[in-house]
């Protein structure tokens, strides 16, 4: 094992851990959508109820958000990572033993606290760990390992919810999240100077929205002052709330009951289908977080090619009335992961760029819920326009979904129209 006895093959050591652990926090983000019948029928629940205990995951997710940045700027995030890794656990256990959806919701909601506390403090690792031209890369690699998660959640969790039943599969994902949190404990650290290694990050000039004064006991209220007040940082933020939105609480929720009541699915060629999605943001994530490390047309150009044509995708959804030839499905579903994955490495690089290094973990925090917020207010609002519908017995109508997608074209066109005025943080000019 004498890669770990370098901070180059040391940190590889730590991705794999953190990456795992995020496997599993992106496998509860869209569990749901897998076992919405089991709850249908054990419960008796609606879309409105399903939609409500669903986007507890993310309102818990995204409230966690900004005091998980502050905790990672100050107690560091080896300890971040490990204390929320063993809260998403007990989360597990409720949901797993849940009389009823209330508990099922309280459940959820343990589990996205506990998630809540992984990407933000992972960033804020790599940032000690990688060079500024290896930023965008690494972290769509690290999104890919995670959104695996996503994979693994359509027909592999499947088969494991048919072979042992939603439950007993809760709470095996509950015992494995245990292990690795010890790992966690034991292998992750913040940066190769507590292994007592050498800083492996370069020193760069700032930029000049990054050449302020900072000193290592900035309170609370500066650093939320000094992030409040960049117009980069809302711009990224309400972009990140309207693309993000649409694809979470699809992918979460509605995915599989809109492929089986609409385009006619089984259940298992359902969770098939839906596999696309994650296989698409696997690919997408580190293929153009890694283009855009070397391409010279600007990361934030980039950017809104790829909100065009996730904007594109929707279209054809909702200009199709909702039901688009069955042969579209799978490579829009996989274009639609391509795109969401390799988005989500940028946003975060472009965020990090305005802000000098003690600032990255709050703000990287304060704007990561925006897009599971955008998910927790989308599942129950378009699961009440569905309602407004009505359904036959199990089955929604197809109206009922063209709803839904009405909504997340024009939430996809506001993601869009905004970053339009972004300015590139180091010149202070707009990319677009």
């Amino acid at each position: 094992m004498s890669f770990l006895n370098n901070p180059i093959g040391y940190r590889w050591m730590m991705l794999g851990i953190m990456g795992i652990i995020y496997f599993l926090a992106c496998l509860h983000r869209i569990s749901p959508t897998v076992i919405a019948r089991d709850l249908v029928s054990e419960f008796g629940a609606d879309a409105t109820s399903l939609g409500f205990m669903a986007s507890a995951y993310f309102y818990l997710y995204a409230a966690v958000q900004p005091p998980v940045g502050l905790l990672s700027d100050t107690i560091g995030p080896r300890r971040v990572v490990t204390i929320f890794t063993l809260i998403s656990c007990l989360g597990c256990l409720v949901f797993g033993l849940a009389p009823n959806m209330l508990i099922a919701g309280c459940g959820r909601a343990l589990i996205g606290i506990g998630v809540g506390g992984i990407f933000v403090p992972a960033l804020k690792i790599f940032s000690g760990w990688y060079q500024e031209k290896e930023f965008a890369g690494i972290t769509g690699l690290f999104l890919a390992l995670g959104n695996a998660g996503n994979l693994s959640a359509s027909l592999p969790l499947t088969y494991l919810v048919l072979l042992l039943g939603w439950r007993f599969s809760f709470i095996g994902i509950g015992g494995v999240s245990i292990f690795f949190g010890v790992l966690a404990w034991v292998f992750l650290r913040d940066r190769p100077e507590d292994k007592g290694w050498p800083s492996v990050v370069e020193t760069i000039p700032q930029s000049p929205s990054q050449q302020t004064d900072i000193p290592e006991d900035l309170s609370t209220s500066r650093r939320l002052g000094i992030i409040f007040k960049s117009s980069g940082f809302w711009m990224l933020t309400l972009s990140t709330f309207f693309f993000g939105g649409p694809g979470l609480s699809f992918q979460g929720l509605w995915s599989v009951p809109y492929l089986m009541d609409v385009q006619g699915y089984t259940r298992l060629q359902a969770g098939g289908v839906l596999m696309i999605m994650p296989l698409g943001f696997i690919t997408g994530s580190p293929l153009i977080g890694f283009l855009a490390d070397r391409l010279s047309i600007g990361r934030n150009r980039i950017l809104l090619i790829i909100l065009f044509a996730s904007l594109a995708c929707w279209s054809v959804f909702f200009f199709s009335g909702g039901k688009p030839d069955r042969s579209l499905i799978v490579p829009l579903f996989f274009l639609m992961g391509l795109f969401g994955g390799g988005s989500l490495s940028l946003f975060m690089t472009i965020l990090k760029e305005f802000f000098p290094p003690r600032l990255t973990g709050t703000a990287v925090g304060l704007m990561n819920p925006a897009a599971f917020l955008a998910a927790a207010l989308f599942q129950p609002f378009t699961g009440y326009l569905m309602d407004a519908i009505g359904r036959t017995g199990s089955v929604y109508p197809l109206e009922a979904y063209q709803r839904v997608f009405t909504v997340y074209i024009l939430s996809m066109l506001l993601a869009f129209g905004l970053l339009l005025f972004l300015k590139n943080p180091k010149t202070g000019l707009k990319e677009g």
